[in-house]
């Protein structure tokens, strides 16, 4: 379940100092609640029982508390049986008890001595329960304001578009799933010539936001000297490659042009570009067969053309579009995603997205960014 794992991953992270406080805390109550039960017979208790008897019970609670955190609950069929064990031991090897029901004055003393021991152990276990929450709020709070502020910058980094370039006009929005998102899209002008790109990174949080801003940093340098998409590609994955983990990298969707209807894009295992053509009313597919950016050393990518026709649109997404489930794990999936924008297409550019989105968000629920980036070529 997605709240064990969100517990499990919190418990990775949590300091090994916190985790101290958490145990110690532990202990000490469950010590008290063990003892507390064997104070209510009438049997002598040596020092020495006692001690056992809250170690044993505090150690065992503090092994089922870390399995219970880390998930493996496997242990539990483990732990029961070896702790009933362990108690058989304890009472099985102990000296005899007496019984004190007729000796008032020794019985008052052990009902005595338990509860102050009792005692101790509560309040102990308070003070390091107060300590690890309050080391563990500080840092909750602390990461949940460094991650609002990602998420201000986030929003700074990748505001909606609508811009009108010569023959095009260009609209590109994007809504992240968490508070940082890992989607990117940008409309760049240099020396007569516009570049739009649409970006995903892998993963979702602040790791992917900080990848994600390095990108726009990135891309925004290259393109003001680069004319050619695979030169673009190829020095974003020199760029990125050695600062990537193998679990992370990027797909890319890139078209470039200037005044006339000749375009020419570039994917990086991204989803196909889809070309609504207005003459006919059907949506062609873009594509390629690169690889996505990141991966390898030396990589190199091709690049492709294609003409845009008066009225015709780009439609350059990111998979949040068409990785939405229903209630039935039903995928929407690109077909369903391109038969909705084909009812749409010669609309407004910023009501086709708000009509994709809304249609997407109907279907269900969004569990990853979702960006769209639109290029029409304008009637002459």
């Amino acid at each position: 379940m997605a709240s064990d794992e969100s517990r499990a991953q919190a418990w990775k992270t949590m300091p090994f100092s916190s985790k101290v406080f958490f145990f110690a805390g532990v202990f000490c109550l469950f010590g008290a609640l063990i003892l507390t039960v064997s104070s209510a017979d009438f049997e002598s208790q040596s020092v020495t029982d006692v001690v056992k008897t809250v170690v044993i019970a505090g150690a065992f609670a503090i092994v089922w508390a870390y399995f219970g955190a880390t998930r493996r609950y496997w242990w539990f069929a483990v732990l029961g049986p070896l702790q009933w064990f362990a108690n058989y031991l304890l009472h099985r090897y102990a000296p005899i008890p007496k019984s004190l029901a007729g000796d008032l004055h020794a019985l008052k003393h052990k009902f005595l001595v338990d509860a102050w021991v009792e005692f101790a152990l509560i309040v102990a276990g308070y003070i390091f329960f107060l300590i690890f929450f309050g080391r563990e709020g500080n840092r909750f709070f602390r990461t949940r304001t460094e991650v609002q502020l990602a998420g201000k910058i986030h929003g700074v980094l990748v505001p909606q578009q609508h811009h009108t370039i010569g023959a095009f006009e260009m609209f590109g929005s994007s809504v992240p799933s968490s508070e940082v998102g890992g989607d990117l899209f940008d409309i760049v002008q240099n020396n007569g010539t516009w570049h739009a790109y649409i970006a995903d990174v892998s993963g979702h949080g602040v790791a992917a936001g900080m990848l994600m801003a390095m990108i726009k940093s990135a891309t925004a340098m290259q393109l003001t000297k680069t004319r050619r998409p695979d030169d673009l590609l190829q020095d974003l994955n020199e760029v990125l490659q050695p600062v990537t983990a193998p679990a992370n990298y990027l797909t890319f969707a890139y078209v470039s042009g200037n005044t006339g209807p000749d375009l020419t894009f570039a994917l990086a295992g991204h989803l196909p570009v889809l070309h609504y053509q207005k003459l006919g009313g059907t949506i062609v597919e873009r594509s390629d067969s690169n690889v996505p950016i990141g991966l390898f050393r030396n990589q190199t990518f091709e690049i492709s053309r294609l003409t845009l026709s008066p009225g015709d649109l780009l439609a350059l997404i990111t998979d949040g579009f068409t990785e939405v489930f229903d209630s039935r794990e039903r995928e929407l999936g690109l077909e369903d995603f391109k038969s909705a924008l084909s009812n749409c297409a010669e609309k407004p550019l910023p009501e086709i997205y708000r009509e994709l989105r809304g249609r997407t968000l109907k279907f269900g629920k969004q569990t990853d960014d979702q960006t769209m980036l639109l290029i029409r070529r304008l009637a002459s």
